[in-house]
């Protein structure tokens, strides 16, 4: 599967912080950001920006858009992007427990070793979508759209898929003991021997070794 990489210019800027955020509606374009802590109460446009060590946690701006923007080390713990749309955006190291993406836009989008434990993806759309490395623990994917999405070896342990068609979606590489499903959107999921004896238990059949 083929991800757009975010695209960004050469020599970007370093962004100050001073006065940022202050309006209802605010950008950062085309910069780096080094550490700091974002706050904000509203609509944020961030495109073509990299941040790196930067604190969002809490950080509050639903209906926002990201594009080519990268994250690295960066903390995102609570942070809410419901109803954003993230186009050609990767995560990198970065602390997503308890995020929320619910009802978004996600395409072209690379999440690389990040601990997303109760994040949120609900309602959302993923299209070309990649997850390696994460801890996706108790994460909410109910009632999304997948398509080209990519779970490699990611530990997904009480994650919801409730009302999500896993049709074409590869688990094999993952590492779960139990996930929630709904079994008629199962069909087309390819998993592994051992996870296929661990959803035949899940829903209540008796399994013979």
């Amino acid at each position: 599967m083929k991800i757009r990489a975010p695209k960004l210019a050469a020599g970007l800027p370093e962004f100050s912080w001073e006065g940022a955020f202050e309006e209802e509606d605010s950008s950062i374009r085309a910069s780096c950001v080094e550490g700091g802590q974002a706050i904000a109460g509203g609509r944020v446009i961030f495109d073509g920006v990299v941040f790196r060590k930067t604190d969002f946690r809490g950080f509050r701006a639903p209906a926002s858009e990201l594009m080519d923007v990268v994250f690295d080390g960066c903390d995102l713990s609570n942070a809410d992007f419901s109803r954003s749309s993230l186009h050609r955006c990767e995560f990198r190291g970065t602390k997503l427990t308890g995020a929320v993406f619910s009802e978004s836009m996600l395409q072209d989008v690379r999440f690389t070793d990040c601990a997303g434990r109760y994040s949120s993806f609900n309602f959302s759309k993923l299209r070309n979508v990649a997850f390696g490395g994460c801890e996706l623990e108790s994460a909410d994917f109910v009632g999304c759209s997948l398509k080209a999405v990519a779970f490699g070896k990611n530990r997904l342990d009480d994650i919801s898929f409730l009302d999500t068609d896993l049709n074409g979606i590869d688990l094999t590489k993952a590492e779960f003991s139990r996930i929630t499903v709904t079994p008629s959107k199962l069909a087309g999921c390819k998993v592994t021997r051992e996870q296929a004896i661990g959803f035949a238990r899940t829903f209540g059949l008796v399994v013979e070794e």
